[in-house]
Order: C-alpha cells, then sequence, then structure tokens
C-alpha cells in the first residue's frame, strides 16, 4: 500500500497517540486502502464507558469506530464513523453513523494540530454526547439534516407562522415567487381559515408545521415521512386530500411541492424553538396520477396503481434550502458600523464615482427606502470608475442606477430622481420622512444651495458629506448633526481654519487646499467638459467605503449639536501621506446683526475671549472705563453670515477711559497678516469691537466717525466692517452687532449739509 506523505505523518502520529493511550484508544487490524486511492480507512475501538451520563448516549464500554485519512491530509480534516446505526437520529450523527465533529472545519480545523488536534476534538464531542449537551440549552440549536435529492432550491424569506398553543400541527400554504427555472422563494404564509380571503399567486406550496420534533435525519422515504406525520397528528386522510388539492393545481407532468416544518431551530441561546423548513418535491409522475384520479381518466386503476407504487417504494425528493428568514438567521454585517442604517430611510444625493458606491452599500446593509438624486447623465468617459455599464449611456444615472439596485433583490423601496440640487432640496422633499441624508455629489454649487435651504428651516435629521481631492489621493468626510446651527459650507471653512494652524504641511491639508501654482485642473474632454477629479475604480470605491462608515460612526459619537470632519489618506498613497485629520466642532452662538439681518456665528472662544478682556479692564482699572480691540473673521455676503473667528484686545496705542474707546492701529497689520496666514486665507480683519460700561451696545457718534475713517479715509478700504458693542459690559454684558457698508455712510459737502440741516430746521 503506498501512502502520500501526509498519510504516513497521519499514522505515524495515531499510534503514537494509540501506545500513549493506555488501553483508551486501540487500532484494530492495519489500515485499508480505497480502491481508487482516495483515502485509507482504519479501524479504531475507543474506551468510551466512563463518557456515559444520564441523558445521554448509550454507549457501551468501547464502540467500535472507522476513520478515513485522505491523501491531503493534514489539509483536509479525516472522517469518523461509528461502524453501526445505533445512533441514528441523535444530533450531529448524520447518514446514521457518521460523527459530526466540527461546526465549520473551514475555521477549525488547524492543520498544524494534526491528529493531536483531531482526537481532542474527539473526546471533547464524547464528553459532551454522553452527557446529552450535544445541543445545549445556551447555544444555538444544530438543525436536522434532510439528504437533498432534488435539484429545485428554496430560499425562506419570510417567518414562519405561530402554531396554536392546543394545536399539533399547522396546514395552509406557502405562497411562492419563480425566480427562474428551479428556483423559488417563500414570500408569504397563508392558513386554511385565509384561504379565501388571501389572493392567490400563480405558484403556491402545501405547508405542514408540526409542534413536535422529526428524527434528526428526516426520513429518506415517502413510507417514513408519511409514517412520521402521522405520529404527529397528521392523518392519511388529511394529507391525502392535501395532496390532491395542491397536485391539482400545476398541470400534468410538473412536480409541486410541501413545505414540512418541526420545532427543531434555535437562533441563540434562551430563544425560543422555530421553525426547521424544508421542501418536499411530488415528482411530475406522481402528480399526473393524482390528476387522472380527481379529474378521472380511462384508466383510473392505472393511476391509483402508480400513486400506492409511489407511496410504498419512492425515495423522498428534499429540495435544496436556503435559510434567510430573520427568526433564524443572523445577518452577516450584525454589529458593523454599517448595520446602523438598517431600516433607515436616505435621502442620497449624487449618483457618480462616490455616490453609486455608497447606495449599494446602503441597499445592502437593509435601509427601509432610498431616494436617488442626481440630474447627470452616463457618458462613456465614466465607465472607467463608475457603476454603469454601456447600455446606460445617454440615460439618467439616478434611474439607470435604480434598475442596478433594485436587481440586487433586497426588500427596499428605491425613488430615482432627476432633480438640480444646485437650486436646494426642502423644496423637493418631504424631508419629515427622512432620517439621513447623505451628500456625495462633491459640489460645492450643491452645497451652497443646502446651506442656503438652512437658513429657511432647520434639518432634523443629520448630514453626512463625502469628497475626495483632486487627484484621490485622501478623502473628506463631513458630519452635520440636526442641532449644529451651520452647514457644510461653514463646517469646511472651520476646517481650513482648525486643519491650517497646526497642521498646514500636512499631506492632507495640501492635498485639499494646495497653493493655487499647483492647482491643474483635469478637464476628460479637454476644451469642452467640465473639471473633475482623477482616480480609478478602486480609488474611489475605498474611499467612498471608508468615508461612509467613517461618517457613520461619527455620527453615534457626536452630540446632536456638535458637527465632525475627517481627513482620510488612501493607504495607497504616496510616502508621507499618512495619518488622519480629525475635528470636532462645538456649535457656535448665533445672533442677528442689527442693521442688514445677516447671521452672526461666534465661537465660545471670542466670547470667553471678550470676557476676559473686560475683567481686566475691570481689575486694572475700573470696570466703567471702555475698552475693545480686533474682530477677525469672514463676511459671506451670498449666505448673509459673518463669522467671528477670533478677537484682540486693544492695540497698544488704543484710547480708553469711562466716555469712549478709540482704537488703535499699532501692529495691526502684523496681526491681520498672522491671522490670514494660519487660517490658511479664511479668516481677516471684519472689524472692531469695544465696550459700553453702563449703557446700551448703540452706537456713538464717536463710533459713527470710526466708521466713516473706515470704510472712507484709508487708500485701500474695504467694502464692509463690523462693529461689536457689548452693552451693559460691567454688569450684565448684551452683544449688539451692526455691520456698515461703505455705500451706507456718504461723505457730503459743507453746502449739502447746510442744506440738510435748513430742511430739517423746516421740518
Amino acid at each position: 500500500m503506498e501512502l502520500t506523505r501526509g498519510q504516513a505523518l497521519a499514522l505515524e502520529q495515531l499510534y503514537e497517540i494509540a501506545g500513549s493511550s493506555k488501553g483508551t484508544l486501540e487500532i484494530i487490524g492495519e489500515p485499508e486502502a480505497d480502491e481508487k486511492g482516495g483515502f485509507i480507512s482504519v479501524r479504531l475501538s475507543i474506551a468510551t464507558k466512563y463518557y456515559q451520563r444520564a441523558g445521554g448516549f448509550t454507549f457501551r464500554n468501547r464502540e467500535m469506530l472507522w476513520m478515513k485519512i485522505f491523501s491531503n491530509f493534514p489539509f483536509t480534516v479525516p472522517d469518523l464513523n461509528f461502524s453501526h446505526t445505533r445512533f441514528m437520529g441523535q444530533p450531529h450523527v448524520q447518514w446514521g453513523s457518521h460523527i459530526c465533529l466540527y461546526q465549520s472545519s473551514e475555521t477549525e480545523w488547524q492543520p498544524n494540530d494534526g491528529l493531536y488536534g483531531f482526537f481532542q476534538r474527539v473526546d471533547e464531542w464524547l464528553a459532551a454526547a454522553g452527557k446529552g449537551e450535544l445541543d445545549p440549552d445556551d447555544a444555538p440549536l444544530h438543525p436536522p439534516v434532510a439528504y437533498t435529492t432534488s435539484k429545485t432550491q428554496f430560499i425562506f424569506n419570510c417567518d414562519a407562522p405561530n402554531l396554536e398553543a392546543d394545536s399539533r400541527f399547522w396546514i395552509g400554504r406557502a405562497d411562492l415567487i419563480k425566480k427562474r427555472e428551479g428556483r423559488f422563494d417563500v414570500i408569504a404564509w397563508v392558513g386554511l381559515d385565509n384561504w379565501d380571503t388571501e389572493e392567490q399567486p400563480e405558484y403556491v406550496a402545501a405547508a405542514i408545521l408540526l409542534s413536535c420534533p422529526l428524527p434528526m435525519e428526516y426520513p429518506e422515504t415517502i413510507a417514513g415521512l408519511l409514517n412520521a406525520l402521522e405520529r404527529n397528528g397528521v392523518s392519511f386522510e388529511l394529507f391525502y386530500a392535501l395532496l390532491k388539492v395542491f397536485g391539482t393545481k400545476v398541470p400534468k407532468n410538473n412536480p409541486t411541492y410541501i413545505v414540512v416544518g418541526a420545532p427543531m431551530r434555535r437562533k441563540e441561546a434562551g430563544a425560543p424553538l422555530r421553525q426547521h423548513l424544508k421542501a418536499w418535491e411530488i415528482d411530475a409522475t406522481t402528480v399526473t396520477a393524482l390528476h387522472n384520479i380527481v379529474f378521472g381518466t380511462d384508466d383510473i386503476s392505472q393511476a391509483y396503481y402508480e400513486f400506492a407504487k409511489w407511496m410504498v417504494t419512492a425515495k423522498t425528493l428534499w429540495c435544496r434550502v436556503f435559510e434567510n428568514r430573520p427568526e433564524v438567521t443572523n445577518r452577516r454585517d450584525l454589529g458593523s458600523v454599517l448595520a446602523s442604517v438598517e431600516g433607515k430611510r436616505i435621502l442620497l444625493l449624487g449618483c457618480g464615482a462616490i455616490g453609486a458606491v455608497v447606495a449599494e452599500h446602503l441597499v445592502r446593509a437593509g435601509v427601509k427606502s432610498l431616494i436617488l438624486v442626481d440630474n447627470g447623465i452616463v457618458s462613456p468617459g465614466i465607465l472607467v470608475r463608475q457603476k454603469y455599464s454601456d447600455c446606460d449611456v445617454g440615460l439618467a444615472k439616478s434611474q439607470c442606477l435604480a434598475r442596478t439596485l433594485a436587481g440586487i433583490g433586497l426588500p427596499i423601496e428605491i425613488e430615482f430622481r432627476f432633480d438640480n440640487l444646485t437650486r436646494g432640496i426642502i423644496d423637493n422633499f418631504d424631508l419629515v420622512n427622512v432620517d439621513l441624508i447623505i451628500n456625495a455629489t462633491a459640489s460645492a454649487s450643491v452645497a451652497h444651495g443646502i446651506e442656503h435651504d438652512l437658513q429657511r428651516v432647520c434639518f432634523l435629521m443629520p448630514m453626512i458629506s463625502l469628497s475626495v481631492s483632486s487627484a484621490a489621493q485622501c478623502g473628506s468626510v463631513v458630519v452635520k448633526m440636526p442641532r449644529f446651527n451651520s452647514g457644510i459650507i461653514a463646517i469646511d471653512r472651520l476646517t481650513r481654519i482648525g486643519v491650517m494652524k497646526d497642521n498646514a504641511n500636512h499631506p492632507v491639508v495640501k492635498a485639499f487646499w494646495p497653493n493655487k501654482s499647483e492647482v491643474k485642473l483635469f478637464q476628460p474632454e479637454p476644451g469642452c467638459s467640465k473639471p473633475t477629479f482623477t482616480g480609478s475604480s478602486a480609488d474611489l470605491a475605498a474611499h467612498a467605503s471608508t468615508l461612509l462608515n467613517i461618517g457613520l460612526q461619527r455620527i453615534w459619537r457626536l452630540e446632536s449639536d456638535q458637527a465632525g470632519s475627517d481627513l482620510v489618506p488612501a493607504p495607497w498613497g504616496k510616502e508621507g501621506c499618512s495619518g488622519s485629520l480629525r475635528l470636532t466642532l462645538d456649535d457656535q452662538g448665533t445672533a442677528l446683526e442689527q442693521k442688514h439681518g445677516y447671521r452672526v456665528f461666534t465661537s465660545k472662544s471670542v466670547q470667553n475671549g471678550i470676557a476676559s478682556e473686560i475683567k481686566r479692564i475691570g481689575r486694572t482699572r475700573s470696570s466703567k472705563v471702555e475698552t475693545g480691540g480686533l474682530i477677525f473673521g469672514e463676511i459671506d455676503d451670498a449666505h448673509r453670515y459673518i463669522y467671528v473667528d477670533s478677537v484682540t484686545g486693544p492695540p497698544s496705542d488704543s484710547e480708553a477711559s469711562e466716555k469712549r474707546f478709540l482704537c488703535g492701529t499699532a501692529s495691526t497689520r502684523n496681526i491681520s497678516a498672522s491671522k490670514l496666514k494660519q487660517s490658511g486665507g479664511s479668516s481677516r480683519f471684519i472689524g472692531i469691537w469695544h465696550t459700553h460700561p453702563t449703557s446700551l451696545g448703540r452706537p456713538s457718534i464717536d463710533d459713527l466717525c470710526a466708521m466713516v475713517h473706515l470704510l472712507h479715509g484709508q487708500e485701500r478700504p474695504p467694502r464692509h466692517v463690523m462693529m461689536l458693542i457689548v452693552g451693559f459690559a460691567a454688569t450684565y454684558p448684551q452683544y449688539n452687532y451692526y455691520l456698515f457698508h461703505r455705500k451706507d455712510i456718504r461723505i457730503v459737502t459743507e453746502e449739502e449739509l447746510h442744506f440738510m440741516l435748513e430742511y430739517i430746521d423746516a421740518i
């Protein structure tokens, strides 16, 4: 007998184990080779007397077993079988004698352990079998076995009906969808009581669900199955009547099906028993015989003969079953970040390189509904990196993507829209029925449109915005929680200021905010197409997946009034492009500017800075002495926003008294240049602030004169300046913002002034 290297190793280990077992394991005779050379068989005797306990397997003092060692051992697990069938029907014993040692040999079998690890598992199995604990109550229940003998496949998608407490069985029908030849999906259950009220689909199967278990190995013959059903209360007369009803619902020469279930599944420890379902095929010849019996034929006796012969001699045709019922299966994405969107209603803006990948992830994660929005058309050039095909060219992206996602076959409501998002979203969508908004457009125009929406209404759901840098070497994800006051545009601005201060030379920062001289626009069709980023399908799929996970995780961890921003380098990027940057942004205080109605955003650090200066002047001089300083930030006329990023105390040449504060100019140019550089050009001088310690925060003549000087008395004056006056600063500070445009103040001649004064006197 010629052995492979692996079989020789196995026998060497086996003899060593037996030799040191003190008689517990004995090798009977010599190994026998299979005629085809696929394996060798070794007969074993194992002492099992001491494994037996009350309620377990009834072991004899020694049990005889056969072990098969395959030619490619140790990379294939040996087979182990009892030499008898006394334990047929017991859990984890298949085909009457085969010992099922591993739940998954793929993950549990360790080739380097060889037969040493194998017999350790045998010892554990025998100990559990002897105590009757192969299926303990504190673990999932191993389902019974029905050996597949039919080519037809059944997929069970919906939970089985519950039986009445005092009922021995449930009789009804399983409604089917025929997905293709040889595959049926069970989509609903209808009991006999509701037979007439529920519409019957084209394809149905009879269903018999029992209240008591069947054998661990489902019967292989029709006679055996009928006996098992009868022991559970389903009489032959009832079965025969059911079979005639369903057998005649299909044409002659076609099979029909019966779903058989018994409470032999448990999903997890402590869970109630659930139905283990199998589909039984009644072959076409038997169905034809039933037709002839029910509707009559010239040779009725032959029909009865065929049917009786089938009951007595035929093997049971068990179909292959795929379980997808929530009551007996766990989702494969259980516990993942993406699992958090299961059952959610999502509005997805953008169906391009990022959005299409995100959409597929959302569908597979089990979202309840998905609205796809994009006004783009599929062009040939995008096929290299977007989830579209040649047959989609010239069609709307959202429509094509919706069709592709529907083909996945998971239960979901998908709607597609061809909308121009630059005008915003609140007028086009019912946001009451949306749990999460994902902006995957990577469009500044869309972000501006959403920012405009936020001035009109507060979004009650989180929003995620995803984008990549110009060469897809880095990704960005922004998360806005519902109570954070501003939108993506404002968050991006705060992100830039935050990272520029300490990480201006970080590769991720340079990727998103390069120097103007380094910017190179990429046009797919030079001269006539919009600039876009470069990157492969692999680049974009990786970024989309990573950024989506990060965004969803941030939603878990952020407070409802916070925002988050993450800049993430690609793992495959150039050397040095490593390390993500993460910012968590607290909500900013907001106020209404009093002249033009602009919305003012002020951080807590600004308020603390002003409060500290008020305390300083009160401590060093008097609480009645005015003080002030410079304001840095940005005035956004497009959205009518004023961002107050930072303030200073009074310049060294300022004048401060109880009557007035005149802000000096010493070092202001240097301070302004420093602020501009530190913020990457986002934060600049926008005005001045000062206090009115004991009076209202209204502009005085001195204040207005200061505005005149700033807007008209300089060589290159700004077009607008903001003044912040803190009224009643000594007792109860009140912040009052005033925005002065250059056009708000007009320089008049002496003649015009006299004319206006005379006009006022006349009135």
